[in-house]
């Protein structure tokens, strides 16, 4: 029989810059390596109040069966754009501002927050429309609030949206031990700030730091300096006490580091107090069309994740006062994700997924994989997983298929004013959110292959194999495409095959890659694998 090859080839790349951008926090993707869903499964269970969330601080367990569900809350606001970011914000200026500006930023939070509530209204409606085993209830194990820097919007807002979410008459609660995880920036915020968040069901910050080095953020366009992030832990650790559960998020490869620098930044994370609970690390993407991507001249263009050249000068200063800064070598940066990857699980950090780092929770006990991980992480990277998302540039995974919104703020609220009037003048209409044929479904599905194939080798715990010959319904020979892609990676050591009970001859394995080589060089491997896909 034929192969269908054609819509793989359709399929596949544009997967590839979608899952990147769910690798990152909010302002880059993991480059050093070149490099769900398809059913949303609700079930019952008690619904909560959301003004009365409680922090968990469970030992986490999982299991590729049951990732649980998460929804993505998108604030665009930033102080101003970083010089690496191509990401979906709206700059609104520095903290002083006039009566004038302030009185703007309200009108457009005020407008932004109608929209981004009017969205949701529209999502609760067409889901009450559907019967789930009987039942209109969807437990969430996790709601993020990603950006931009949400850390800038009211506390009216963010409570008006959580309420908004987990409103009484709406089919949406909080699973026992769900995370409520707000992206901050260090210098964006107070202790009262932190308070009121806490209070309104907030349970875990991820905080921006990307370096500690005044100089190095200041040449990469951050607002904040080391004083701002020794601040911001302190408040946390006010707010949160001994309940203080968060991130921080760093940046290897950047203008200025070399080894022994990014060794003493890993260290100086580790030494923050609280300690975070979670780390990651992402290597700088120079992207087009960013200050960075216009002042770093590229000297080939079939490796896009390494655009290097010997010198830049700080365009953000003037000409008497520019320096020069030198961005780390490929050899330099892939050495950095070593060393990060042998420091942090010198300190008692699981490596699970390629940027991502979490404590454990007791580090004699290493086996249980029981650790601080991202639940919106976990969300994201498991089998057949769904989560819905709201706001401008937000994209959500429901029945198999992802929809990306639009990423400008006057053609986000003009989309969700369309829909709205759209429900109003059709009772059948159905959302752009949602799968409108048959067809579309049976695409997403190949849709969900792919993509589990990028996102699961991205995980310590692998590719389960079995799950590929399941998914092979029309016998176009996956797991055989899988394993020849893989072959030469298995030989060099980059990736292994894992078996439950060796024997059983009916267990296909799980293809891992190796930490830290392995997941170093995933392009490769990833890549390899596509090639056969598609062949």
């Amino acid at each position: 029989m034929k192969r269908d090859t054609g819509n793989m080839k359709n399929i596949i790349f544009p997967f590839i810059s979608f899952v990147f951008s769910l690798c990152a926090r909010s302002t880059v993707s993991y480059s050093t390596l070149t490099y769900k869903r398809d059913s949303c499964t609700p079930f019952p269970g008690q619904r909560f109040d959301c003004s009365l969330h409680s922090h968990h601080k469970d030992a986490h367990h999982y299991s590729d069966e049951d990732e649980g569900t998460g929804f993505y809350i998108h604030i665009p606001y930033c102080r101003r754009r970083c010089h690496y970011c191509d990401f979906a914000i709206v700059p609104i200026g520095s903290k002083e501002q006039s009566d004038k500006a302030l009185s703007g930023f309200r009108r457009m939070d005020e407008s932004y927050r109608h929209a981004v509530n009017t969205e949701i209204d529209l999502l609760v409606q067409s889901l009450t429309k559907i019967e789930t085993r009987g039942n209109k209830v969807i437990p969430l194990s996790s709601i993020y609030f990603g950006g931009g820097t949400p850390s800038l919007a009211p506390i009216e807002t963010i409570k008006s949206i959580l309420d908004r979410i987990l409103g009484a008459d709406g089919p949406f609660y909080l699973d026992d031990g769900a995370e409520v995880t707000m992206e901050m920036d260090p210098g964006t915020f107070s202790e009262e700030y932190l308070m009121e968040l806490k209070k309104i069901g907030v349970n875990r910050i991820s905080l921006g730091v990307q370096s500690f080095s005044d100089e190095i953020l200041e040449n990469i366009g951050r607002v904040h300096r080391k004083k701002d992030i020794d601040d911001a832990t302190q408040m946390i650790e006010s707010a949160f006490h001994g309940d203080a559960n968060y991130s921080i998020d760093l940046i290897s490869g950047l203008p200025g580091l070399d080894i022994k620098s990014w060794e003493q930044t890993v260290h100086t994370a580790m030494a923050l107090k609280p300690s975070p609970n979670h780390v990651s690390v992402y290597d700088l993407q120079i992207e087009e069309g960013t200050v960075f991507g216009k002042i770093y001249s590229a000297e080939g263009e079939d490796d896009r994740n390494f655009q290097f050249m010997k010198k830049v000068e700080r365009i953000d200063a003037p000409l008497s006062a520019r320096t020069v800064m030198t961005l780390p070598c490929p050899e330099e940066c892939a050495s950095m994700y070593r060393r990060a990857s042998e420091i942090l699980q010198e300190y008692g950090f699981e490596h699970y997924e390629i940027s991502s780092y979490a404590k454990y929770i007791d580090p004699h006990r290493k086996g249980d994989d029981s650790s601080f991980r991202s639940k919106h992480n976990q969300v994201y990277w498991g089998l057949d997983s769904c989560w819905y998302a709201v706001g401008m540039g937000a994209t959500s995974s429901m029945g198999g298929k992802r929809f990306a919104r639009p990423r400008h703020l006057a053609d986000y609220i003009d989309w969700v004013e369309k829909e709205r009037r759209s429900v109003d003048s059709e009772t059948s209409y159905v959302h752009d959110w949602q799968p409108k044929s048959v067809n579309e479904v049976e695409e997403s599905d190949q849709d969900t292959i792919i993509e589990t194939i990028m996102t699961r080798l991205r995980t310590k715990e692998g590719l389960d194999l079995n799950w590929i010959n399941r998914r092979d319904k029309a016998g176009k020979h996956l797991l055989a495409s899988v394993m020849k892609g893989a072959e030469l990676g298995i030989e060099l050591g980059l990736a292994k095959i894992e078996y439950k009970d060796s024997t059983l001859g009916h267990d296909k394995g799980t293809l891992y890659l190796t930490d830290p080589d392995g997941f170093l060089f995933s392009n490769s491997i990833i890549s390899s694998i596509f090639a056969e896909l598609v062949d």
